[in-house]
């Protein structure tokens, strides 16, 4: 292989698929102070482990967003020769039925999480904030509040992480390498970017790095990313609103709905990480992504499946892309 081919595909014309993933994220890390600023200042404020869920921090991952689905879309069109709809966040004909059941699966999930808990003595009550022998109408307004306020946060959280992790850098590896390289590399990477948060184990990290594989696993099932963020955001919602555990060592929000206790096992219920430090949560992950990948129901909208066959039109001839191994 001359230097030449050892940037650009010989049969493609294109640049290789690793020199994309890498550009993508290169050029994606620029503004990368943002998030450092923004969980710098939530921790300072609340304490260390509250996460600030407010409009300035709604607006930071409005914008981070809209930057990731740019950078996906001028990447597509000039890297690869693909559509934007090929990244799967177009509204194609199972978009909804994608959304509410990885929203069910995950609320599901998060249920069978705190069964599995309750062996260790994890529990569950009312948050007294706004249920202390009687309810408190003003304290349960707050908390309406304070769950809407966090599941819009963690839309736009869930949709930027899975932009990143099960966007464009995953899906352009899988043109060109066999589909478990970009499985471990993103979710190893998806584990280690979530390394520096409160709490975090070695054990933790691991069950972070099994959940890229799980939502990895729902993307390749629907080749959309609908499903991965319908469950990433079911997931984390109902961990932290509903149940208010903490979500990756992050309390989200300040007033969740119920309250749930550790335990005396961490190792089973994570401590105050949250269930995702503990084996419950590697119990039900597992099952679950063997469960998704064994499913007949999840199938590849027809409008996804052209928008990965067909490329882009080109100002010149069109380079057709073979989406099974686009490299030798």
């Amino acid at each position: 292989m001359n230097s030449f081919n050892f940037f650009i595909n010989p049969q493609t014309k294109l640049l290789r698929c690793g020199w994309r993933a890498l550009a993508f994220l290169f050029v994606l890390s620029l503004p990368q102070w943002m998030m450092a600023t923004l969980f710098k200042s939530s921790a300072a404020e609340s304490g260390g482990s509250v996460f600030d869920v407010s409009l300035a921090t709604i607006l930071v991952y409005l914008i981070l967003v809209a930057w990731v689905l740019l950078l996906s879309w001028v990447s597509l069109k000039f890297l690869d020769g693909l559509s934007f709809r090929s990244l799967g966040v177009s509204f194609h004909s199972h978009w909804r039925r994608e959304i509410t059941h990885g929203f069910a699966i995950a609320f599901m999930m998060i249920v069978a999480v705190f069964a599995v808990q309750t062996i260790g003595g994890s529990r569950v009550e009312a948050n007294p904030f706004w249920f202390n022998g009687g309810i408190n109408p003003s304290a349960l307004s707050v908390v309406c509040q304070n769950l809407a306020m966090a599941l819009i946060l963690m839309i736009l959280a869930g949709a930027f992480e899975e932009l990143v992790f099960r966007g464009y850098p995953f899906q352009t590896l899988l043109r060109g390498l066999p589909p478990v390289v970009p499985i471990l590399i993103l979710s190893v990477y998806f584990g280690l970017g979530h390394w520096g948060n409160p709490s975090r184990t070695l054990f933790s990290t691991v069950n972070t790095v099994l959940a890229g594989i799980w939502l990895a696993l729902a993307y390749l099932k629907t080749r959309s990313l609908w499903f991965p963020i319908a469950l990433h955001v079911g997931w984390n919602w109902t961990m932290g609103a509903i149940f208010g555990f903490p979500v990756s060592g992050l309390l989200i929000p300040k007033h969740p709905l119920l309250l749930s206790t550790e335990g005396t096992e961490l190792w089973l219920t994570g401590g105050s990480y949250g269930p995702e430090g503990g084996a419950a949560a590697t119990i039900v992950v597992l099952i679950t992504s063997i469960w998704i990948w064994k499913s007949d129901w999840l199938t590849v909208a027809p409008e996804m499946q052209a928008a990965l066959s067909e490329p882009a039109p080109q100002p010149e001839a069109p380079v057709r892309l073979n989406l099974q191994n686009e490299e030798s």
